[in-house]
């Protein structure tokens, strides 16, 4: 009792809800909601990662270095003599030499005197000496170098290998939205369960306390009656009425509990604090508008059934995924260039003004010859993946038929139950008024009146929960077509 008293004290005073509150209140404040939601942002995110690849590529890549000392490059020592470089000026100097001695083409003849400048030329060519450079020691740049490059690649032709990638991106937001679709119908129809429930448990918990004082009332009346010595009424009698209504008082404690259980799982499905506590605004299980063709039904859950769509998405990510497959049988064509600079406190050696800022421009063809069949294996499993999708996406269909049907039945019989059960409710009415006023005039039995109380509880639970039945039922073919409440209705 202590803890009881401490649990109620803890709760929140109830408030009063009606269907359409609790809905909107579960789709604003529902935890899985949040989680749909965000899955759909990581499959757009990824959508949009896939449309990067048609744009260029473009990356700047600073590398700062230090070396542990210049480099240099050692220019070896050479050695060699001026030969026939050297010959012009020898011969100027024979002839200079023969024209002091008084030797001339006049003087000795053309032939003598060519001949004699040729001994004096080979004469003065020997005494030329030869040339020695000595090694030399060249500083290339400073060991502190910065170098800055730009690369910019822009692909031209990919085999639709990029489309592919997209088509797959764009499969991937649409079966997310789905999910994000079926989570919130999950939500709805979970919401109507417990709305329902909670509505179901109210009603069964006041009748179980009117049959629970009709029955205090027969039983203090059977007490007088077995007191007074009425020959009607035997101690069995007054035994059997003590039985039944301290049975139904543990049956009242039951109900208020699970009346209490059905508000907190309202209160949780609508993402409320657990101290929480939700009433239904109905006070009764609104009877359901039973109709509609089965055909109508199918269509629609195979046309508007979030699962079946994201099978139908995953479909065409397959196909997608064997048209990226097929491109690895295909060249591949990029564009690319880089602007390259160098940073070196030298000016010298190799850091020119030449070499200091360059560009290169390109184009690179990439043919794929031979990969050991990896892209025809590749492209088999591609088509594999396909045909199993088609193969799910047939049964899942076929599943969602059945599913429409064994729920469509269900909704028959739950409303043929409703309208059974309000025929004979009154009946039972009827009837156990008609045992209360015969027992006050002891002209029927205590066990009599105990069946007829019994009896209308019975039929009045029966009615409300073949209501209740319907309503769950409904909600359920409303998530099966993939419609929420208000689209339904």
């Amino acid at each position: 009792m202590l803890i009881s008293v401490g649990l109620r004290a803890a709760e929140a005073p109830p408030t009063t809800y009606t269907l359409a509150e609790c809905i909107d209140q579960a789709l604003r404040a529902n935890r899985t909601r949040a989680i749909s939601r965000t899955s759909q942002k990581v499959a757009e995110a990824q959508y949009q990662q896939a449309l990067s690849a048609r744009w260029p590529e473009a990356s700047l890549d600073l590398t700062g270095m230090r070396r542990d000392q210049d480099p240099n490059f050692i220019f070896p020592s050479s050695s060699f003599s001026l030969g026939a470089m050297a010959a012009p000026m020898a011969e100027a100097v024979a002839a200079t030499q023969l024209a002091k001695a008084g030797v001339t083409p006049g003087s000795v003849g053309l032939a003598t005197y060519n001949a004699q400048l040729a001994a004096a030329t080979t004469a003065t060519l020997a005494q030329f000496p030869g040339i020695t450079i000595p090694s030399q020691d060249v500083k290339l740049f400073d060991r502190d170098t910065l170098t800055s490059t730009l690369d910019v690649h822009v692909p031209l032709y990919t085999g639709g290998r990029i489309s592919a990638v997209i088509q797959q991106g764009r499969a991937g937001v649409d079966a997310a939205r789905e999910e994000a679709r079926r989570t919130d119908l999950q939500i709805v129809q979970e919401t109507r369960n417990y709305y329902f429930g909670g509505v179901l448990a109210t009603q069964l918990r006041r009748l179980g306390e009117e049959s629970l004082e009709r029955l205090q009332v027969m039983q203090d009346l059977t007490g007088r009656l077995y007191q007074n010595g009425s020959g009607k009424v035997k101690k069995t009698d007054y035994l059997r009425s003590q039985v039944v209504v301290a049975s139904l008082k543990s049956l009242v404690a039951l109900l208020r509990s699970n009346e209490d259980l059905a508000r907190a799982a309202l209160a949780n499905v609508m993402g409320l604090p657990w101290q929480a506590s939700v009433v239904p605004s109905d006070q009764e299980i609104p009877t359901l508008d039973y109709g509609g063709a089965l055909e109508e039904w199918v269509a629609k859950a195979q046309s508007l059934n979030p699962q079946a769509l994201q099978v139908g998405y995953g479909l065409s990510a397959a196909e997608a995924g064997v048209d990226k497959a097929k491109a690895g049988h295909l060249p591949v064509v990029v564009l690319f260039g880089s602007l390259d600079r160098l940073d070196n406190s030298y000016h010298q050696g190799l850091i020119t003004d030449q070499n200091r800022n360059s560009w290169t421009l390109g184009l690179r063809v990439q043919v794929p010859i031979f990969n050991g069949f990896r892209v025809r294996n590749e492209i088999r499993e591609a088509q594999a993946r396909k045909e199993k999708l088609g193969l799910e996406r047939q049964i899942l269909l076929e599943g969602l038929g059945l599913q429409v049907k064994s729920t469509f039945l269900e909704i028959a019989r739950a409303a043929e139950q409703t309208k059974a059960t309000g025929e004979s409710l009154a009946l039972a009415r009827e009837n156990r008024e008609l045992h209360e006023r015969a027992y006050q005039e002891e002209l029927v039995e205590t066990k009599d009146v105990i069946e007829a109380q019994l009896t209308e509880l019975f039929i009045r639970s029966q009615h409300q929960k073949a209501r209740y039945d319907a309503q769950i039922y409904q909600s359920q073919l409303d998530n099966l077509i993939g419609q929420t409440l208000s689209e339904t209705h």
